[in-house]
């Protein structure tokens, strides 16, 4: 099954804005396109377009500039990261629990 990705237009349509804030968050580094070769066109995954969401969101919603969108989207990754390093350690314990109560 391939990958899921979207076309630059279709990200556009879906988010409502100009292409020129789509390549300003590009140069912004907040969000990534990849060019497929295939068709010799730039897409997003799906990862990014969730980004996309949450950046659209700050900024149209609660009217961050795009300084403060990068801070954010940098605490929200570390957060995620260390949910899953929560979720590691507690199924490492839950196991270990598990291994002692069976003895």
């Amino acid at each position: 099954m391939p990958e899921q990705y979207y076309f630059r237009r279709q990200v556009i349509e879906i988010f409502g804005f100009d292409e020129e804030f789509l390549v300003e968050l590009e140069t912004e580094d907040l969000i990534h396109a990849v060019e497929l070769e295939s068709i010799r066109e730039r897409v997003y995954m799906p990862d990014q377009v969730e980004r996309l969401r949450v950046i659209c969101n700050l900024v149209n919603e609660l009217e961050v500039n795009l300084p403060g969108v990068e801070v954010i989207m940098e605490m929200r990754e570390n957060m995620i990261r260390m949910q899953e390093q929560f979720n590691v350690i507690l199924e490492s314990l839950v196991k270990q629990l598990k291994d002692r109560l069976a003895e």
